[in-house]
């Protein structure tokens, strides 16, 4: 912003109102007309010596001068040490402040010091822009800092009627010229403008503005006459980057090779950290402040350094102080492509114009600014160690990008900026694309996806910086691209460092310092970025880590079911159990709850837990000497309409041994009860099968399926068969509730080990029901904690775990643990979910009105004919279930597994949408 460069701006502030000494909360003595304290007063001059300073993500702040009227401690006092921040955000509360601090003396001698702040936008407080923008709370201090007893609180007020005289305050330094005058005035109110607005009007904005600056460095340090090769990296990050979601991070990644081949690693991250200046521009970089150590593995989160709870992280302190020589590429604007170097040209002049006159006013579109970092001079202090940056050997980049994006589809991008310091030079590649979270809405996911095709053919660039050039390609998505295209560079090994920013509401954005290979075979490191919407690290109300193992096995069901087992410990978690039981083996109870009630055709593998899985893991635990198991389920509204939907006859009819002669019995939940207890106001008291009570060791074996009423139906879900009444249309849905129920039963007989067979899986709207062509997914999920299986199985989906009830009352229920995922994470495709307008109709119509959907289950429902006999013959069902028999043979399976021509269709249809 050269066009600011060494122009400054000043303009006075008075602000009366009243302190209370020993007062507990701010609105103390307000109820009291503010006459129960004494008066106080600031009459201020803010002071900014450098605007484009001023206007840098990392700066905002100015001197504050003037004085502080408070009688009872001597009357008016010189503001010493002043500080003034506008627009910064507070790192605990996530709040947009202003800030004004100083210390004086009072008349006793005694130094004292005074913070205040004006909060934009707090959150649940409300629309109350004036009243934000006027009201200092106020905290004062006996003593130099916060840290000092604290001897005051109060509010001081800025009235209305005095902003004639602070605009006619407002002056500019450092020049003559009446238009850089005029400019920078203007450049002020922008900057103001831009931040209300943001705050005040985020609801109603279909887009969003935010930037940042970063900086990579890569080279050798010096120390004791020692030379070791670091890599750091450092961020400024503005609010709503980078999705508009009103976050924020500023962090610092750090590793230096104490060894050949390990490293020390350190890393702080939060929404903003006190003593970190980054100027690009003006090359400089400061960081001190604490900093952690990670002594075990390579990982850490935001959340793990704000709450301290994880063991690999040592407290250390930072003093970091670092000269640069930063020279400005051109702009290189995503997603729209560089068409040549005339477009580039006006991007970066209007970029700069723009942001020296409108620093609140972006152009469309992400703009990044990459700078090539030479001249490196400095220090890196780390505790007691003291390292001197090697000048010669250490090489870097840096940026400078503004987006002025839409909020939905929220963008997706993969970045990785490798720096060679021997070579010296820079290689940034970005994948740019749309991250699609929702997966549900059959238009809006079609769209995104095609918006997504659109924006990762464009906007997928390589920026190499080398001799003080860049040059823009066309990323390639395969490391054997033509000529006029980039290859990608090859990641190698685990990740040096990972920092994972999980406090963001739209998905976890990762920031790691990883090992690279390009592909010439040239290996050097590099910053990653990537985005994640499992957010597998974050714990919700819970203390508790869960390992998940997810095995995707091509050719193999019972081995990936092994290596689940083996990974998960499960042979060691029921042997626990068994211990705490006191009871011998053979009489140790485990109840294994599939999910076959709901199979229509014993063909259609997709919409039933797979015997031979459910028998081999009875093997396994016959095998260590466990012999009282069973399969358990409970009838289904299916029996309602159809003959031979007992438990025993459905699993003899899907190949379950029911004779006893394998090792394990069938019972039926509903037959099998005999005691009625209080499990909570939804259920009240409810007929508890005796076999379920009794068990010392119950096992969740789901089918992975979609399901038309909550979306997904995993381990938690399948638990909702378990419970005894037949009539669960009527008794669940209707009566009481299906998610508050499933939680109460949760809650009485806890489940101990969770599967999900999803070798053979069901999706598209209908999952729950029929999917004549199963998805091969070929994967198996397990776990210990039902709520991390499923989490896992969702995110498998491409959906939030979220969004269904059953997780959302899982969660406040049992809390969502830290999950450690072993295996395969990436989203099954093809894969379909439910629509959210059947959602809509399930949920506020079919389970409104009994009678009206008792009406639909008896028209469409359908079982392979040679089976199940239909029960009613009434002239008026045969009619309604003759006009929608297209719809049944476009859904189901036919008798015998035929599938219809109208079925083969309407299959491919689904894949063909859940590939796109």
């Amino acid at each position: 912003m050269s066009g600011l460069k060494g122009i400054g701006l000043q303009f006075k502030e008075t602000m009366r109102g009243w302190v209370g000494i020993g007062a507990q909360y701010y609105v103390d003595g307000r109820a009291e007309d503010s006459k129960a304290f004494p008066a106080a007063r600031i009459d201020a001059k803010i002071v900014i010596d450098d605007m484009e300073t001023f206007f840098d993500v990392s700066g905002h702040t100015a001197r504050l001068e003037g004085s502080f009227t408070f009688k009872p401690l001597g009357g008016k006092f010189v503001m010493e040490d002043g500080e003034f921040h506008l627009f910064t955000i507070d790192p605990d509360s996530d709040v947009c402040q202003m800030t004004y601090s100083f210390r004086f003396t009072a008349a006793n001698g005694n130094k004292y010091y005074f913070f205040g702040h004006k909060d934009l936008k707090k959150k649940g407080s409300g629309f109350h822009p004036v009243d934000d923008m006027t009201t200092l709370f106020t905290d004062i201090y006996k003593g130099p800092d916060k840290n000092s007893p604290l001897y005051g609180k109060g509010q001081l007020f800025f009235h209305l009627r005095d902003s004639i005289a602070l605009l006619t305050s407002m002056k500019v330094t450092g020049t003559t010229s009446r238009r850089q005058r005029i400019k920078a005035k203007i450049a002020f109110m922008d900057f103001a403008w831009g931040a209300i607005r943001r705050e005040y009007l985020r609801a109603i904005e279909l887009l969003y503005k935010t930037e940042y600056e970063n900086l990579v460095l890569s080279g050798k340090l010096l120390r004791n006459g020692k030379s070791q090769n670091f890599f750091l990296v450092s961020g400024t990050h503005d609010k709503d980057f980078p999705w508009g979601d009103g976050e924020t991070f500023w962090d610092v990644l750090l590793v230096i090779e104490n060894s050949p081949n390990k490293y020390k690693r350190y890393a702080i991250t939060d929404r903003s950290l006190v003593g970190l200046k980054l100027f690009v521009e003006e090359g400089t970089f400061e960081y001190k402040g604490p900093i952690y150590e990670v002594t075990d593995g390579y990982a850490t989160s935001f959340t793990d350094i704000k709450s301290m709870n994880a063991q690999n992280l040592v407290k250390t302190n930072a003093d970091f102080s670092i000269r640069f020589r930063a020279e400005r590429c051109d702009v290189t604007p995503f997603p729209f492509p560089v068409a040549n170097n005339v477009l580039a040209k006006m991007s970066d002049h209007l970029k700069w114009a723009l942001r020296s006159i409108l620093p609140a006013e972006y152009e469309l579109g992400i703009s990044i600014t990459p700078h090539t970092v030479t001249d490196i001079d400095g220090s890196l202090n780390i505790g007691t160690a003291k390292y001197v940056i090697d000048k010669s050997t250490t090489f870097g980049e840096a940026e400078i990008s503004t987006f002025r994006n839409i909020k939905k589809p929220p963008m997706l991008y993969g970045y990785i900026c490798a720096i060679s310091p021997g070579e010296r030079t820079a290689r940034v590649q970005i994948h740019s694309s749309t991250l699609r979270n929702e997966r549900q809405n059959l238009f809006i996911d079609q769209m995104d996806a095609l918006l997504g095709a659109f924006i990762s053919r464009v906007a997928s660039k390589e920026m190499l910086m080398e001799g003080g050039n860049i040059t823009i390609r066309d990323l390639s998505s395969r490391p054997d691209a033509s000529d006029d295209e980039a290859p990608p560079l090859v990641k190698l090994g685990d990740p040096l460092l990972e920092v994972n920013n999980d406090h963001y509401q739209t998905a976890n954005f990762q920031r790691r310092i990883i090992e690279v290979e390009d592909s010439s075979g040239g290996k050097c490191l590099a910053l990653e970025e990537d985005m994640d919407l499992k957010r597998l690290l974050e714990a919700i109300d819970s203390s508790k880590q869960a390992t998940v193992a997810c095995i995707k096995n091509r050719h193999d069901k019972i081995a990936a079911l092994n290596a689940v087992l083996d990974i998960t410990g499960f042979k060691s978690i029921v042997a626990n159990r068994w211990n705490e039981s006191g009871k011998p083996k053979d009489q140790f109870s485990i109840v294994i709850k599939p999910n076959f009630m709901f199979a229509y055709n014993v063909c259609d593998h997709s919409t039933y837990t797979d015997p031979k899985l459910v028998e081999h893991l009875m093997r396994i635990l016959r095998n260590e000497g466990y012999e009282n198991i069973a399969v358990v389920e409970a009838q289904s509204t299916y029996g309602e309409f159809f003959d031979k939907r007992s438990v025993r006859e459905v699993a003899k009819y899907l190949g379950f041994s029911v004779n006893g002669r394998k090792g394990y019995k069938v019972i039926d939940l509903t037959l099998d009860q005999n005691v009625s207890e209080h499990l909570g106001p939804h259920l009240g008291f409810h007929p508890v099968p005796v076999t379920w009570k009794n068990a010392d060791f119950r096992i969740s074996f789901a089918k992975n399926k979609t399901h038309s009423f909550a979306y997904y139906t995993l381990t938690l879900k399948n638990i909702y068969g378990a419970l005894a009444k037949a009539n669960k249309y009527l008794e669940y849905h209707c009566l009481r509730d299906i998610y508050y129920t499933t939680m109460e039963y949760l809650k009485a007989f806890p489940i101990h080990y969770g599967l999900i067979d999803a070798y053979l899986s069901a999706d598209g709207p209908f999952g729950i029901f029929a999917d004549a062509q199963g998805n091969p997914t070929k994967t198996i999920i397990g776990g210990e904690d039902l709520v991390a299986v499923d989490w896992v199985g969702a995110m498998k989906m491409g959906l939030h775990p979220e969004i269904s009830e059953y997780m959302k009352l899982a969660i406040k229920t049992f809390g969502k643990p830290k999950i450690n995922l072993i295996g395969d994470s990436n989203p099954y495709r093809p894969w379909l979910n439910v629509p959210v307008e059947l959602i809509w109709f399930t949920t506020h119509r079919l389970d409104k009105h009994y009678s009206f959907g008792r009406l639909i289950f008896m028209s469409l429902a359908y079982m392979d004919e040679k089976q199940f006999t239909y029960k009613f013959h009434s002239r008026f069902l045969e009619e309604a279930r003759k006009a929608v028999k297209p719809i049944q043979t476009a859904v189901f399976m036919q008798a015998g597994g035929k599938r219809t021509l109208a079925n083969k269709l309407f299959n491919r249809f689904e894949t063909w949408l859940g590939s796109h």
